[in-house]
């Protein structure tokens, strides 16, 4: 059963038992007031007709007599209907009952004991269903003796009749006054702690599908906000603890796919160290016989150009030897003070010279906030060589490279950015893979971004793609700004 429900029935019962109890008093009150008032009239009455017929004598015509006590008689509604009889002094009713509303045959007394003293007798009778107030009066002449008695018989039915009116209308306020009530109870506990509570629970069913970020308004009533407010507080505390969770979760991720990398660069360093010496030794055979066939041709020998691009892919497979070899050596490297403008600026004109034989033009604007850094200076150059080289192979038809930096919480962050056609997110997590290129065979080894990654790594940092740039490719490198010793291990860390 809901509180609001329970509430409202206990409140309920317990109105309508006061309610009860309180009416049931307010009519015995009332009924006690009313024969009251009854009484004193019939007493008055008796009374008044007694000394009246002291002087009365018996013997005078009925006429006379009924003449007397309408004489008498109050003018009120409330006492039409009663019966006066008129007792001798033995107690035998004498013939002249006056009859106001009752008929003689009601309650028909033909001798009563009549009171010897001077004060009168009450009681309350019941006949045929109806109710009668009796008053006996004494009739005492001059000389005080007791010459008869007068009998005034009062009906209580309309005193009944009102009673029983009050008691409808009491009962009818009562159950209008209860519903009210009720009605109020219930929605003010309903608005106060039914429905905050169903919001509780609501929000807990949230909680416990996921929504960690689920927090509830407070509701006005003070017991109920301190349970909403423990509630915001677990909640907190919940989200808190998922999200320290899945910061380990990455870290751990991040750890392993160092460590899968770290085995990755040793098996690729060992291959290429045994594919430069197993490759290195018969290629500058063919590169040196090419070489010397070549200077036995003429300029006009059918066999020349064949021979020249036997030089051409021999020179291209030692250089790419050479590269490799270079990446399986990884010598230490050395920390300096670097001028990261001038070595920017460096690199650019390298790129430049090795792309003097390109029509297009690239051009490049920086925005560097923050300049110097502890790093290693060739390492960093070599950085921004396979960058610039990258985008200078995406920019077909020439663009501009950005290249800004600042300082955030003891780190440096630089920004590398081009206008070419970008990266699609379907290979956004596989281009600083070894070996990945989407150019055709020939064009590239898929060793630049690699590479990139890797210095990076060294230096202690981090590179990753910026995948809510538009409208070119953008890199987020970054680097620690002071650094003592070089990181012995190296992770793929991109796209974090």
């Amino acid at each position: 059963m809901k509180i609001s429900t329970r509430l409202f029935l206990y409140i309920l019962t317990l109105i309508l038992l006061t309610s009860l109890g309180l009416g049931w008093i307010s009519v015995q009150d009332e009924r006690a007031h009313l024969l009251g008032s009854a009484g004193l009239m019939a007493r008055t009455l008796a009374r008044t007709l007694a000394a009246t017929f002291k002087y009365y004598h018996m013997q005078d015509q009925q006429q006379r007599l009924s003449e007397i006590i309408h004489a008498l008689l109050p003018h009120d509604a409330n006492v039409n209907r009663l019966l006066i009889n008129i007792y001798d002094r033995r107690g035998n009713r004498i013939d002249l009952t006056f009859e106001h509303g009752l008929q003689r045959r009601t309650l028909r007394r033909d001798r009563l004991p009549v009171p010897q003293g001077r004060g009168s007798s009450e009681e309350i009778i019941r006949d045929g269903g109806s109710d009668y107030l009796s008053v006996l009066s004494p009739i005492i002449d001059s000389g005080g003796k007791v010459q008869g008695a007068v009998e005034v018989l009062l009906s209580l039915d309309g005193i009944n009749r009102n009673l029983a009116a009050l008691v409808r209308k009491f009962l009818l306020f009562v159950l209008l006054t209860t519903l009210l009530l009720g009605l109020t109870l219930y929605l003010i506990s309903r608005w106060s702690i039914t429905l905050p509570l169903a919001r509780l629970g609501g929000a807990a069913r949230q909680l416990g599908h996921g929504d960690l970020g689920m927090r509830i308004e407070k509701s006005g009533v003070h017991e109920i906000d301190e349970l909403i407010g423990e509630f915001n507080r677990m909640a907190g505390n919940i989200e808190e603890q998922s999200r320290k969770q899945e910061e380990l979760f990455r870290e751990k991720i991040r750890l392993e796919r160092g460590l899968r990398h770290r085995d990755k660069l040793a098996s690729i360093g060992q291959l290429a160290g045994g594919l430069a010496h197993e490759i290195g030794t018969p290629l500058g055979v063919i590169s040196g016989r090419a070489e010397q066939l070549l200077r036995q041709c003429g300029p006009d020998d059918p066999a020349r150009p064949g021979l020249e691009a036997i030089i051409r892919q021999a020179d291209r497979i030692s250089r790419i030897m050479r590269r490799m070899l270079a990446f399986a050596r990884k010598p230490e490297s050395g920390q300096s003070e670097v001028d990261l403008a001038a070595l920017i600026d460096d690199a650019f004109s390298l790129c430049r010279l090795r792309r003097r034989g390109s029509r297009t033009e690239v051009t490049l604007e920086t925005d560097l906030a923050c300049t110097s850094i502890t790093a290693d200076a060739d390492g960093l150059r070599q950085l921004f060589v396979n960058l610039m080289l990258n985008a200078f192979q995406a920019m077909t038809d020439g663009g501009t490279i950005r290249i800004a930096s600042r300082e955030e919480k003891g780190e440096l962050i630089v920004t590398f950015s081009d206008t070419g056609p970008g990266i699609d997110d379907a290979i956004a997590d596989r281009i600083f893979d070894p070996f990945f290129t989407t150019r055709e065979v020939g064009e590239g080894t898929g060793l630049g971004l690699f590479m990139a990654a890797s210095i990076v790594q060294e230096q202690g940092g981090r590179i990753e793609v910026d995948r809510e740039h538009g409208g070119g490719a953008r890199f987020i490198i970054r680097l620690p700004r002071r650094r003592i010793t070089v990181a012995t291990e190296t992770g793929n860390n991109h796209g974090q």
